[in-house]
């Protein structure tokens, strides 16, 4: 494999929560390429009670931590140790979250490019169940002295990606080793510290030009992930190649969560009108569907035809719809589940029996064989799945939403399926009524209805 700077790491701790449990033990094998720079590990006193079940699985007692150092004391050397290396652990979101976790109460940021074995191992050998630690000892026949210790698992990950050598393809290896690792390509004209200082919590991300114009605004789940991705090379599209010659600066707002960054993405896309974002037009092609009298075919109405009236209070709009063309292959669908008229829904425009009718699929109200007042009844009973909702709320409500890693914690506020913000209520968004009816389908008690007055002084 290529030769990479790797820090095998594992971790010992209370129990399986970054928030609640601690550290315990710390392992770390440091390798150059295949040579082996150092070997490192040291107790932690984790501040809290060891549960037995944890006790008899490590060995590691209350006794044996008692006077051993503080995470925060050994947090220099940990960090001497990892900066600048690949961070590879056998299911690595867990040892590189509680990192990530300590780290954060001393008041200091941890990131670093993280290889997971266990994702390794699943994309180099897919046809075997079990890729546990365990599994990969018996299969690759890895020495495993001190298992369930800190430096000794941390010598299995690092037997691993040596028995890989011999036990699959080596550029297959290092093919899998670079999806995995996707590490980045600067671009010419970024400072590579930028992309290194992203924050891996959600949030909002500007990539700006240099005269300081922005050229897109994007949303992510994780900051650092999402605008890495940008720039790896085997992966751009026309557009992130665009960006990648014309960005300068990077601009991040992190949030609690995913949905806030959506409502921020949408207000600074509103705001500042970036070069690259099509999200701009999108709205412009948002519609509804109308019932009509009996005889006339639904009629589709675009959202900015509604605006002044309010869509939202409508009682006989259905969709949304990100086009006419997906509302026009709705009824279509609706057409042919139900034996409605294409005439009657809107799509047959010539004389005569519609295509429907045609192929055996229409009951006939093309051809006088079914009343119109009969096909509208069963077109609206068709239709009813996708009526738009009644707003559930006598008025606004707040939803918080919480990053459990940084501990932030944002207060949404709603209304009438639009976000509020601090000018007011946001245009309707067909993302943001997606988002929101199925939070709250699925958490009907994340929303806190407001007092008269309250959502308009947030």
């Amino acid at each position: 494999m290529t030769e990479r700077r790797y820090a095998f790491v594992d971790l010992e701790t209370s129990g399986v929560s970054p928030a609640d449990d601690r550290i315990t033990e710390v392992g770390i094998v440091l390798v150059d390429g295949d040579a082996l720079v150092e070997e490192w590990s040291s107790l932690v006193d984790p501040g809290v009670p060891i549960p037995p079940e944890i006790q008899a699985l490590t060995g590691i007692t209350n006794e044996m931590v008692r006077g051993a150092p503080r995470f925060a004391d050994l947090m220099p050397e940990v960090a001497a140790r990892l900066t600048g290396r690949v961070f590879v652990a056998h299911n690595a979101r867990f040892d590189y979250g509680f990192l990530k976790a300590e780290f954060r109460r001393a008041g200091e940021r941890f990131t670093a490019d993280v290889l997971c074995t266990v994702r390794l191992s699943r994309r180099l050998f897919p046809q075997y169940g079990s890729h546990r630690l365990d599994a990969l000892i018996e299969r690759h026949r890895l020495p495993a002295a001190d298992r369930h210790r800190a430096l000794g698992d941390a010598r299995v990950i690092r037997a691993f990606l040596q028995a890989l050598a011999r036990d699959a393809d080596p550029d297959e290896t290092e093919r899998a080793v670079r999806e995995l690792l996707r590490q980045p390509a600067t671009p010419p004209h970024l400072d590579a510290a930028r992309l290194e200082a992203l924050p891996e919590s959600p949030g909002v991300y500007t990539f700006v030009g240099a005269s300081g114009q922005p050229l897109y605004v994007g949303k992510a789940r994780n900051l650092r992930e999402r605008v890495r991705g940008h720039f790896y090379a085997d992966s751009r599209n026309a557009n992130d190649a665009r960006i990648v010659a014309e960005v300068r600066d990077i601009e991040v707002e992190a949030t609690a969560g995913e949905f806030g960054a959506l409502l921020l993405e949408m207000r600074r896309i509103k705001g500042c009108a970036p070069l690259h974002n099509v999200a701009l037009r999108r709205r412009e092609t948002v519609c509804f569907l109308r019932a009509q009298a009996p005889g006339r075919p639904p009629r589709i109405v675009p959202l900015d035809d509604l605006a002044e009236r309010d869509p939202l209070s409508e009682p006989e709009l259905y969709g949304p719809f990100g086009s006419r063309a997906s509302a026009r292959a709705a009824l279509s669908a609706l057409g042919r589940e139900h034996r409605l008229c294409d005439r009657g829904l809107g799509l047959w425009a010539r004389e005569g029996a519609c295509f429907s009718r045609q192929v055996r699929r229409c009951d006939g109200l093309c051809a006088g064989e079914e009343p119109a007042e009969a096909h509208h009844a069963r077109l609206r009973v068709a239709l009813e799945p996708l009526r738009f909702p009644r707003w559930p709320f006598d008025g606004p409500v707040a939803m918080h939403e919480r990053d459990p890693e940084s501990g932030r914690s944002d207060r949404l506020l709603f209304d009438r399926w639009r976000a509020l913000g601090p000018d007011g209520p946001a245009p309707f968004d067909p993302d943001v009524f997606k988002l929101l009816r199925r939070r709250m389908q699925r958490a009907p008690d994340a929303f806190e209805p407001l007092a008269p007055g309250v959502a308009r002084a947030a």
